[in-house]
């Protein structure tokens, strides 16, 4: 009784709380509906896209996909349009536009799984306008940065190889191939591992001289420097095979300045 007496006498200021909790509760509920509605609009949205598949057709314009992750900034299908934009972007030879995208991801979704890539296609950008030693140091923090990942980190360090390569370096190339090399013995159909193994061959049909101060690089693969030498000399070096792009959201497979290095990773 005496608790009801209570209640009674505070009836207003308890009604007054009832209705300020149920409004609460109802905007929660409106904004969780509105969220997965705004999720379900943007999802639609993503996969009306006339995107590339099978015979390959017209691209969409980079626009498809970037006015959709404006406008639906905080959901999962306007950060993956967000990417595919700035992969458009770059694949269009539109370098400093599809970096600044990579960058505004990068700074927008820090935590997301997909920041690696992003961060692969900011690198990508930076080589491909011709800042070399900016995207070697980028490909550099990359690896320091995701140290146990291979699918990052196997593709990016058979593209630094390229880069040290192509800048009359193979002595910093050299160390990246072996070591990749190295990874068949674990994982015989390993892309990045056959093609440095390749590109090593070929690179010390080159430099022989390379063969002496890595010749213990790669002594538990079955693959060692020294015998690359001993093959290249004998016989034509195999061709780098090329490596496989995806068209959607991989842009681990982003092959350098279109241009000049189709098909190198």
């Amino acid at each position: 009784m005496k608790v009801f007496a209570w209640a009674y006498a505070r009836r207003k200021p308890l009604l007054i709380g009832v209705i300020v909790a149920a409004a609460v509760g109802l905007a929660v509920a409106f904004l969780a509906w509105n969220a997965n509605r705004h999720e379900a609009e943007a999802q639609a949205l993503f996969f009306a896209v006339p995107f590339q598949g099978g015979p390959r057709v017209a691209p969409p314009p980079p626009s498809a996909f970037l006015d959709l992750a404006r406008d639906y900034s905080g959901t999962a299908a306007g950060e993956h349009a967000q990417l595919l934009g700035a992969e458009l972007l770059f694949t269009q030879g539109k370098y400093p536009e599809a970096e600044r995208e990579f960058a505004l991801f990068i700074n927008d979704h820090p935590g997301d799984e997909l920041v690696p890539q992003a961060r692969v296609g900011v690198a990508a950008c930076v080589e491909a306008q011709g800042k070399i030693m900016d995207a070697i140091q980028k490909y550099h923090e990359i690896i320091l940065a995701y140290p146990g990942e291979a699918n990052i980190v196997s593709p990016v360090k058979l593209t630094l190889a390229r880069l040290y390569e192509e800048a009359n370096q193979p002595q910093q190339a050299a160390p990246y191939y072996a070591e990749l090399a190295r990874q068949l013995s674990q994982n015989p159909y390993d892309p990045w591992a056959a093609e440095a193994q390749d590109r090593i061959r070929l690179l010390l049909a080159k430099h022989p001289e390379l063969a002496r101060s890595q010749a213990s690089a790669a002594p538990s693969s079955g693959f060692s420097v020294s015998e690359a030498a001993k093959a290249a000399a004998s016989a034509k070096a195999p061709e780098p095979k090329a490596a496989a792009t995806n068209p959607a959201v991989n842009l681990l497979t982003i092959p350098g300045p279109v241009p000049k290095t189709a098909g190198k990773p």
